[in-house]
């Protein structure tokens, strides 16, 4: 019967036992259409049956553009530029069980606010937003190894310097500098 039904293979598919979720809908007429994740997390969509393709190739045929796919399916926050370093909002949601690589420093007073190596509990983090932190101060090596959420373009003249997706690296952030951006958004991806 017609509809939208949800189902996973109860871990027997991969050896791992890891679950591989797929969605189906069936219209009253017309074609079946299967998505489906494999086990690299990748997801797929099938017409009909018929040969997988990727998920992003059948949004890309309903009229979405990169950029769109992007920011639909990943968050969005942006690093502004503060004198010789960078300031990022703080997001306690995206840092939760993560392990700080570096210090973390309050943006505005300079203060260390957690050590190097320490894991952020949900309690720890309570107690920073408690505190009233806002942003954290960054390096470009922070920012290293991030993706650009929108593509960095010329206002003037339309030329794209960079698209949404590429990395932020040693040689793409002089060009995002050197265009006069104070502001990158990237992509939160984990």
């Amino acid at each position: 019967s017609p509809g939208v039904f949800f189902d996973h293979d109860k871990g027997k598919s991969h050896s791992s036992g890891k679950l591989l979720f797929a969605a189906r809908v069936i219209p009253y007429r017309g074609s079946w259409l299967d998505i489906e994740f494999d086990a690299k997390d990748i997801v797929y969509a099938r017409i009909d049956r018929r040969r997988k393709i990727p998920v992003t190739s059948l949004l890309m045929a309903l009229g979405m553009d990169g950029e769109e796919i992007l920011s639909t399916f990943y968050t969005k926050s942006s690093y502004q530029r503060d004198g010789e370093g960078w300031r990022i909002p703080f997001q306690p949601e995206t840092l939760k069980g993560a392990k700080t690589l570096s210090d973390m420093i309050d943006a505005d007073t300079g203060e260390v606010v957690v050590e190097s190596g320490k894991k952020l509990t949900p309690r720890l983090l309570r107690q920073l937003t408690d505190k009233g932190l806002k942003a954290l101060k960054a390096t470009n090596d922070d920012i290293y190894g991030n993706y650009l959420a929108e593509d960095i373009v010329n206002a003037a003249t339309g030329e794209i310097y960079l698209e949404a997706g590429d990395e932020i690296d040693e040689k793409t952030l002089p060009i995002i500098l050197s265009a006069g951006f104070d502001e990158i958004p990237v992509l939160g991806i984990d």
